[in-house]
C-alpha cells in the first residue's frame, strides 16, 4: 500500500481530532501525547464525521451519539464487532503523517 502524506503533524492539538480527505475517504488524525493515530473518519454507528468529535481517556469518542473508539485498535467499546480501519501513520513533530 502506497503511503500518503495527510497532513502536517506540527498542526495537529494534543487528543484534537483533525479532518483530512484523502481520495475522496474522510480520514481522521490524532495526536496522543507521543503517538499519532490515522483512522477511517467517519463513525460506523451513523456515520458522523469523527474529526468532529472528542479523545476520552484512551478512546475516540463520536460527537453525535457518542460512539466510542479504541485509540489503540479503533474497536468500539458499544460493540466489540465495529472497528475503525487504522491506518499506519509515520511522523513526530515537524514531519507529514503518511496514511495508506
Amino acid at each position: 500500500m502506497n503511503k500518503v502524506a495527510i497532513l502536517s503533524s506540527d498542526a495537529l492539538e494534543d487528543r484534537k481530532p483533525q479532518h483530512a480527505l484523502v481520495a475522496d475517504v474522510d480520514l481522521v488524525a490524532v495526536r496522543f501525547d507521543d503517538e499519532i493515530a490515522v483512522f477511517y473518519g467517519r463513525c460506523l454507528h451513523r456515520g458522523a464525521l469523527m474529526s468532529d468529535g472528542y479523545v476520552s481517556g484512551n478512546s475516540l469518542i463520536c460527537g453525535v451519539h457518542y460512539w466510542d473508539y479504541r485509540m489503540d485498535t479503533g474497536v468500539s467499546e458499544y460493540n466489540n464487532a465495529e472497528a475503525l480501519p487504522k491506518f499506519s501513520a509515520v511522523g513526530k513533530k515537524t514531519a507529514k503523517i503518511l496514511g495508506g
